[in-house]
This record gives C-alpha cells, sequence and structure tokens, in this order.
C-alpha cells in the first residue's frame, strides 16, 4: 500500500488541486534559517473553546471548556493586569464529513475529527494571526491535531511540549483502541507520515514538524509501539522517572535546550490534565496514578511563559462528567491555575501597574 504522504499526492491529482513538494519538509530545511520568531504580544490573549468528546469513548469532556469558563477563567486572567486584552472567540463549529463509505480501519470517529480538526486549525491560526497568545480548551486530545496545524501554518518553525501521562503517539495500525486521541502526536510529526495509509477527510493537514522539536514531560503510561518509536527516533521524552530523578526545573531546562538550542523557535504547550496525579486532577478520562504535583505542572508554564515565545497553548481532557463534585472542583481548579501560569501570572505576585499608593 501506499504510504499516506504519496496516496494525498495522487488523490489530490485525481481531484485537479496541488499539495506543494514541502508537504512533508524538515523543519531544520534551509528555507526555515532565516525566519525569525514575532515576538509574542502578551498583553493580547485569545480564548477558543473546542467541545469534543469524539477522540475517545467517554461522554462528559465536551463540558471541559464550559466549566473552565464558568469557573471564571477570563476574571482570573484578567486579575494578572487589567492591560490584558482578552478575547474569548468562543467554540468551534463543525459538520461531520460524509465520506461517502470510504473509511480507515481503526480510527473511530474519524469523519468527526477531521472535520473538527480544520475548524480549529483555521481559527488557531486567525488568533495567531490577530497578534494573541492562544488559549485552546478541549475536549479530548484529538484537537490538538487541529490547534498545532494551525500554529504551524501562522509560524512555520514550531517546538512543542506535550505534557501528558500517555505519548499518543500510536498510529491506526498500532493502537489498541482505536480512539485517536492517542494518535495525534503520530499524525503532525513529518518522520512518521509513511507509517499512515491515505486518510480520507485530511489532506489540509501536512505533517511538517519534525518529531525533534517535540518534548515530552510526565509520561508514565506509554504502549511498546510507543516506546519503541521514541527509541528509533531519538524523541525529547521525560517521563516521571526523569522528573523524579532530575526535578522539574533540569527536566524543563533540558527539554527546552533540546527542542529549541537556539531560541529561535515559537513555542507550543499541549497540556493534557491527566498528566497532573489524579489526587491533583480526578475529573479526567485515563488518569494514572504517580503524576505531576500541581506545582510540578504550574512551573512548566511559567517556564514556558519566561521564554518570551509561548504562543499557543492546548489544555485538555477535563471532564466535568467524572468524579465527585469535589472532584470536578479540584480538577478545574487545577487547570485554571495551569492557564493563569501560562498567561503571566507569577507566584510571586503580579506586577503592580502603579506605585503611586506606596508612600515615598
Amino acid at each position: 500500500m501506499l504510504p499516506r504522504i504519496a496516496l494525498a499526492r495522487l488523490v489530490s491529482r485525481t481531484a485537479g488541486t496541488s499539495i506543494s513538494s514541502s508537504y512533508c519538509t524538515s523543519s531544520t530545511d534551509p528555507s526555515f534559517a532565516t525566519i525569525k520568531p514575532k515576538k509574542i504580544n502578551y498583553e493580547r490573549i485569545g480564548i477558543v473553546g473546542v467541545p469534543f468528546d469524539k477522540g475517545q469513548r467517554k461522554k462528559g469532556v465536551g463540558l471541559g471548556p464550559k466549566a473552565i469558563r464558568d469557573a471564571g477563567l477570563i476574571d482570573h486572567i484578567q486579575e494578572i493586569s487589567p492591560k490584558l486584552n482578552i478575547k474569548d472567540y468562543g467554540d468551534i463549529q463543525y459538520e461531520a464529513l460524509n465520506f461517502q463509505g470510504r473509511k480507515v480501519g481503526n480510527m473511530k470517529k474519524l469523519e468527526h475529527v477531521a472535520s473538527c480538526s480544520r475548524n480549529l486549525s483555521h481559527q488557531v491560526t486567525e488568533v495567531l494571526d490577530d497578534d494573541r497568545l492562544c488559549i485552546t480548551l478541549g475536549g479530548d486530545h484529538a484537537i490538538a491535531i487541529g490547534s498545532i496545524d494551525g500554529h504551524l501554518h501562522h509560524s512555520k518553525d514550531v517546538a512543542v511540549i506535550w505534557v501528558d501521562a500517555h505519548a499518543d503517539l500510536n498510529t491506526n495500525s498500532t493502537s489498541p483502541s482505536g480512539n485517536i486521541h492517542g494518535m495525534p502526536v503520530a499524525l503532525l510529526a513529518r518522520e512518521l507520515c509513511d507509517y499512515w495509509p491515505y486518510i480520507p477527510g485530511m489532506d489540509w493537514q501536512e505533517p511538517i514538524i519534525s518529531i525533534k522539536n517535540l518534548a515530552y514531560i510526565g509520561l508514565r503510561s506509554v504502549d511498546p509501539y510507543e516506546r519503541a518509536i521514541i527509541e528509533k527516533f531519538g524523541i525529547n521524552a521525560f517521563g516521571m522517572r526523569e522528573v523524579e530523578k532530575y526535578g522539574i526545573r533540569e527536566v524543563m531546562r533540558m527539554a527546552l535546550e533540546r527542542i529549541d538550542p537556539e531560541g529561535q523557535r515559537s513555542l507550543h504547550v499541549s497540556y493534557d490534565i491527566d498528566s497532573l496525579d489524579v489526587l491533583e486532577a480526578p475529573s479526567t478520562g485515563t488518569s494514572v496514578r504517580g503524576g505531576l504535583t500541581l506545582r510540578e505542572g504550574i512551573y512548566i508554564m511559567e517556564e514556558a511563559y519566561g521564554t518570551g515565545r509561548l504562543a499557543a497553548v492546548d489544555l485538555v481532557e477535563v471532564n466535568p462528567a467524572i468524579g465527585t463534585p469535589e472532584d470536578v472542583r479540584r480538577t478545574v481548579e487545577a487547570a485554571i491555575h495551569l492557564l493563569v501560569a501560562a498567561c503571566g501570572h507569577s507566584r510571586k505576585g503580579d506586577i503592580a501597574d502603579t506605585l503611586d499608593l506606596i508612600p515615598k
């Protein structure tokens, strides 16, 4: 069978359209060398909701964006500084594609994932083009296909920190469940494009990011095939063992140094709430004991923001339908702590806009 890229090109030619010859271009291509990172305007923030639950089987994760907003996310961000200009772009809407009988084995609800992700990609690009830090609220982790694709359309040269208990690196051939929220990294990575068949509805998505520009933090539930791929390609993977061995400060330093050694790339943090220990965030669908503390999770966001290059953040897999009301409150509260840190809140205290009230 022809690999995904070859088939995509064949289908595009048949349809009378073209795909650039750089469809699978490495992010280390010389053409990227002249691209200077645009300074992020942290005084402008855009929020996008993606109430999407078709990447996995548990109902309720689509309620995550509403729960986080209802808990006062915008007010909490605004408390950082009255100068912040915050715009809520609302929720992503989509109509599922009609594949007319075309299917890909072991990719459940693909027509929904493809349609929602495409619309999200356009929206994320719009937010970034509007000179805003983009905050995307999931929804399950399949939405990262669209959010990272949208970031790539804006910035071209992107580094990703994937904070998660799971690697999300399966293909349709290796996934034990067929749930696409376990596949987004494999769909995005240039090096893995030949591991896929042609995927209907996904011609818009170009796997051009190098897997070497991605670092995992928080891993502790990795499938055998995922581990083999991590080792084969030398993917930067900092599991909980590394967090315990080196500490979160050193892990974050090493991650940033390896995926962006020159400090030139636009930074994307894709943050699954299940990276936190279940005691910190119980209301999530695939929790695994022994995770990050909330303090460690916040530190990751603070350091990402401190680079001055953080352009986009996903916060996913908050499921208000799981657990007791107290579990939900604790999980949503943790999500807000992470997001305000990504927007510049300092645990040392935010900087006053005026010192007029302090006597000289």
